[in-house]
């Protein structure tokens, strides 16, 4: 039963469009590629714009038919795929729509069906109007899906609570969490992109990676920056992410137009050169600020700050709780409140001791977050639901 899986993922969207879901995707498929297994990503928009793009794994493309039923020609591609290439088990990431429609589609389900909510697709926020199951036609249809699955995977308790709320048995989830690519950053060098956003070499850079969501706190980050400069004038800001762009007000209200900078959404990859890594690399601290547990889960972003030897401070919420012990593998701040930020921030800033025992105990942790390492633990699953099927 060891012999190589032919493996779809599933998708609604994928690179060269940038976001955590797309990134997760593309280093699953490369690991399970690299470990020995037949894998495609099936599903995504942009047959005509990106087919020129490669990966080291096929993308299945199809193009969009547009119609009335976008769930029954979505199911309509996914059949055709499978009965042309075959599949032992499908992997859909988000619960909805690519969840739904496998679940509902007949060829699917001669093959074991693995889900992985990504968000807001299980998560929900009413005060933030956060999260795909606010709408009551949606959250029937990603609960029937989630219950039609063999398996749901969760990534934090918090996503685990959320997915049994929606219906799914607990001996049908299993905690796996997010990886990082942990040979990524070593040779990662931050002159260039210094350069390119007007950084100066002296400059201690203090770093916050995802598209713009009021939960993810950017506007606490911006505010506690007058209290750090006023101890570390040579800091900056760095915000990287889509979306960002509605922040500007609020620093040119602080008076920050040269301390914070908005980089907007940058490719990992593009031109062969690693941007975003080397930006990781030029940094000294990596900081996520969220303020609702109810709608966080593993952040990417700080795995990679964490891998690439940056230290950590994070606002004391599900996700980050459950990667960072405080004052041992990075700081925790009570969530919502920028002076506990500026606090912690200056602290991390003016005591290398500090910091220089607070990543080794970090990047300690990370190698056990290896995208490899996570490819196998999803490979058991899958295995798992194929010997329950036979």
């Amino acid at each position: 039963m060891n012999d190589p899986l032919n493996i779809v993922l599933y998708v609604n969207n994928f690179l060269p469009a940038i976001g955590g879901r797309e990134m997760v995707v593309f280093q699953l498929a490369r690991a399970l590629t690299d470990i020995g297994h037949q894998v495609r990503v099936l599903g995504p928009s942009g047959f005509f714009t990106h087919r020129k793009v490669k990966f080291a794994f096929p993308v299945h493309r199809w193009p969009k038919l547009f119609g009335l039923f976008p769930e029954q020609i979505a199911g309509m591609s996914l059949s055709a795929d499978l009965r042309l290439w075959g599949a032992d088990v499908v992997h859909a990431h988000n619960t909805y729509p690519t969840g739904y429609v496998a679940s509902r589609t007949a060829a699917t389900r001669t093959v074991p069906l693995i889900i992985t909510p990504h968000g807001a697709d299980i998560q929900t926020i009413p005060k933030l109007s956060y999260g795909h199951r606010l709408n009551p036609v949606i959250r029937e249809k990603i609960d029937a899906a989630v219950v039609a699955a063999d398996r749901v995977t969760a990534i934090s308790e918090n996503v685990a609570a959320a997915l049994t709320e929606a219906g799914a048995v607990r001996e049908k989830i299993c905690m796996i969490p997010n990886g990082v690519d942990t040979r990524r950053f070593p040779a990662a060098d931050g002159a260039a992109v210094r350069a390119e956003f007007g950084l100066g070499e002296q400059t201690r850079l203090i770093l916050t990676v995802g598209n713009y969501e009021p939960r993810r706190g950017h506007e606490n980050l911006i505010k506690s920056m007058p209290s750090i400069l006023e101890k570390h004038s040579a800091a900056r800001l760095v915000i990287v992410g889509r979306n960002t762009e509605g922040l500007g007000g609020l620093i040119e209200k602080l008076g920050l137009q040269r301390k914070v900078v908005l980089t907007g959404s940058i490719q990992p990859m593009a031109n062969d050169r690693d941007r975003l890594g080397e930006l990781y690399g030029a940094s000294d601290v990596y900081v996520s600020a969220g303020v609702s547990g109810d709608a966080e889960g593993l952040s990417l972003a700080m795995l990679d700050g964490m891998a690439a030897g940056l230290t950590v401070v994070a606002t004391d919420i599900s996700g980050n709780r459950d990667l960072i012990e405080h004052d041992v593998s990075g700081i925790l701040v009570k969530p919502g409140e920028p002076s506990a930020l500026s606090a912690e921030i200056s602290k991390v800033l003016a005591t290398p001791d500090l910091s220089a025992r607070l990543r080794q105990r970090s990047s300690e942790l990370v190698a056990g977050f290896d995208w490899r390492a996570i490819a196998e633990r999803y490979v058991d699953v899958y295995r798992e639901v194929l010997r329950e099927r036979s």
